[in-house]
């Protein structure tokens, strides 16, 4: 639920004359304004809708949030009010509603201990802001999108080969797993992350092929990722199309929110099980590209070294990403030549797929949505701004634009605030 202003939340009392029309007492509508207008006014003052909210009653309403505020839809469908500040409270043991209805509850008059705040009321206490009669701001609280990333990388005997300071698997390993500066552990609290490494004993004639080592998929997830990478050595063939196809199987049963990827580090062209060499399993990995994109998983690839062949690069970046192979639209592909180029294109793709979707725990009124107020590391951002936020549908917002770049990389604080009587919570 949202947090409303650390407020304890509990169940109010049914509005007296909402219960006498719904239980099917004999109680005339006349009967009930009449009784209404008594209650409410018994401390004197006068009416609100003929002081405070003159020329604002009487508009036709089907619920509260079309009426202006501090009304409320009555029974006869039409903004009206029965308390206000300066106006006519609530009589003892009632309490006055943002929205100017008086319901059993706390304090005496128009205020008091307790203010109503859609649907429950909240106890007296530290406030986020205030509107009128006392309604507390609603501070909604949020979760980000947050991307599975499964890291598919190349087993093959090739990547014992030079490459800059040491070796192809080394300065993979290092790039990803090292404690201070590596890929995992500067990302893992923001991005769910699963190993697998591949290769394959001569194919299917050696036994079982694709052979995987994997860590299942989590957050927080360096040690248990560190356990089984930093042991492994390189051995054996590249058979990449049918790992690409076994690792999607993880990422399709892993039923989390958010964007689902595979980045694939390989050094060398694909082969197959069914023909571990030579090295033609071209086809085959696009085809399992393909087939991986129309399941929702996204597939990156990075060549570690030159011996990959741009063409093949290319093929394959496209058919991850969906587009067609050998078309005009060309997806992005990596070739590391050294490890900085290695780190930048892993910072590069993860950080590219953190998600600026927030889902909020709550429902927004999408006519009043504009009176949200949205902040990003302290400055406000705009409503259907380029670089500001939107709201996708009633309980999902999207920062957009620098907006969205900057709360792609590294931690950053946003809140988010409603008038009160625009979110419904969950």
């Amino acid at each position: 639920m949202p947090t409303f202003s650390d407020k304890k939340i509990r169940t109010s009392a049914p509005w007296p004359w909402r219960r006498l029309f719904t239980s099917g007492l004999l109680l005339s509508f006349a009967a009930a304004v009449a009784a209404l207008g008594a209650s409410c006014g018994s401390d004197g003052g006068e009416a609100p809708c003929a002081s405070v909210y003159a020329g604002k009653c009487g508009g036709t309403c089907s619920n509260d949030l079309a009426c202006p505020a501090g009304l409320y839809c009555g029974l006869s469908g039409t903004c009206t009010a029965d308390c206000a500040s300066g106006a006519a409270p609530c009589p003892s043991g009632q309490s006055c509603s943002p929205r100017g209805q008086c319901a059993i509850g706390g304090g005496a008059g128009g205020g008091g201990g307790e203010d109503f705040i859609d649907g429950g009321f909240v106890g007296a206490g530290g406030s986020t802001g205030s509107g009128q009669d006392g309604c507390a701001d609603v501070n909604v609280k949020f979760e980000k999108q947050i991307p599975t990333v499964m890291l598919l990388i190349d087993q093959s005997g090739s990547m014992t080969s030079s490459f800059g300071n040491g070796n192809r698997w080394d300065v993979l390993y290092k790039t990803l797993m090292d404690p201070g500066a590596g890929v995992v552990k500067a990302l893992e609290k923001d991005v769910r992350f699963g190993l697998a490494l591949y290769t394959s004993n001569n194919g299917s004639a050696g036994g079982a092929c694709p052979l995987l080592t994997e860590v299942p998929i989590a957050l927080n997830n360096h040690g248990a990722i560190d356990a089984i990478y930093k042991p492994a050595k390189p051995a054996g063939e590249t058979p990449t199309g049918e790992s690409i196809a076994e690792v999607t199987k993880d990422l399709e049963a892993f039923n989390e929110a958010g964007p689902k990827i595979i980045v694939l580090a390989t050094d060398g062209e694909p082969d197959t099980c069914a023909e571990p060499n030579p090295q033609n399993g071209q086809d085959e990995s696009i085809a399992a590209a393909k087939a991986s994109f129309a399941k929702d998983v996204r597939t990156f690839v990075i060549s570690v070294g030159n011996e990959v062949s741009l063409g093949h690069l290319q093929d394959m970046a496209n058919a991850g990403a969906g587009l067609p192979v050998g078309g005009a639209d060309k997806a992005p592909y990596y070739q590391a030549l050294d490890q900085k180029t290695l780190i930048d294109a892993f910072n590069t793709i993860i950080n590219g797929v953190r998600s600026c979707v927030l889902k909020l725990n709550g429902t927004v009124d999408e006519q009043s949505a504009q009176a949200g107020n949205v902040v990003l590391d302290g400055m406000k951002l705009g409503y259907n701004d380029p670089n500001g936020w939107k709201l996708n549908s009633p309980d999902e917002m999207e920062l957009l634009g620098t907006a969205c770049e900057t709360i792609k990389s590294g931690d950053h604080q946003i809140s988010v605030t409603f008038p009160c009587g625009i979110v419904v919570p969950k």
